[in-house]
């Protein structure tokens, strides 16, 4: 073979290469969200991004409360600093805080692209919210008490997720054990009892909702996990962690004692 078809046949062969390469399309690789009765806070991520590119991610949540569906969508509009990005959106529901039980599902989708993914909520593919509860909530001590008041079965068997953490049965024990002037550890005790009323079909306020909101963004927002994570109390994030648990506090003591203390709610096997 003289040098010309040799030419020839790499070029032919470079252009075969070039061509049976995928070109690298912006995708999104995952969305979760924490959800509850007042809103929900919804994390996506990207990859394959062109830097300084802009870029839009609608996404699209399905709330059902007994009758037809609601539609609930949202935008995420970020400029690309780097080929991957985590982006987050958060916002309440149409009518917040919801006062029946809800079912929620939802996708997202990188608008540039088409990429669209399921979103995982509350650790689930379709999350039930449990927003009709009429029962007292109870306090911390009261939840302390296992022989007594075992946690509801849906606890026991999947734990709770709290700002983009899911802690098991046993690690929301010791939680409500902890002490000590860690910030984190005194809103871990108050949110987790307030979480636990809930999951128990304890009556919403409207107040310690805003709270639990409020506390699970500041922990999510700050990486913070209840197990491990210091606070200073003293420090700017220490009060901004100190003020929903002192709400929480009182919510947890009988809905600031506007009921009997623990009636009526569903315990565990």
């Amino acid at each position: 073979m003289n040098k010309k078809h040799l030419a020839v046949c790499v070029f032919v062969l470079g252009l075969l290469i070039m061509f049976a390469i995928p070109v690298l399309a912006n995708i999104l690789t995952g969305a979760t969200a924490t959800a509850d009765c007042n809103g929900y806070t919804l994390t996506v991520n990207a990859s394959d991004l062109t830097v300084g590119a802009l870029y839009t991610i609608d996404s699209s949540f399905t709330l059902t409360c007994g009758g037809s569906p609601t539609t609930v969508p949202g935008t995420i509009s970020f400029t690309a600093g780097a080929t991957t990005a985590t982006e987050t959106l958060s916002a309440k529901w149409p009518t917040s805080p919801l006062t029946t039980n809800c079912t929620v599902t939802g996708s997202a989708t990188l608008t540039s692209s088409g990429s669209t993914v399921p979103i995982t909520i509350n650790g689930v593919a379709s999350a039930t919210l449990n927003c009709a509860g009429t029962a007292c909530p109870a306090t911390i001590g009261f939840w302390k008490n296992q022989a007594k008041h075992p946690f509801p079965n849906s606890v026991q068997q999947s734990g709770l997720t709290i700002g983009g953490v899911t802690y098991s049965a046993s690690d929301l024990l010791t939680i409500l054990n902890n002490n000590g002037g860690n910030a984190v550890v005194i809103l871990g005790r108050q949110l987790v009892g307030a979480l636990l009323n809930l999951a128990a079909g304890a009556k919403h306020n409207a107040t310690a909702d805003g709270a639990i909101t409020t506390a699970e963004t500041l922990l999510q927002a700050n990486s913070l996990n209840l197990l491990t994570s210091v606070v200073d109390p003293s420090t700017t994030l220490g009060q901004a962690l100190l003020a929903p648990a002192s709400i929480l506090d009182g919510y947890n003591s009988a809905d600031f004692n506007t009921c009997s203390e623990g009636s009526g709610l569903v315990l565990g096997n």
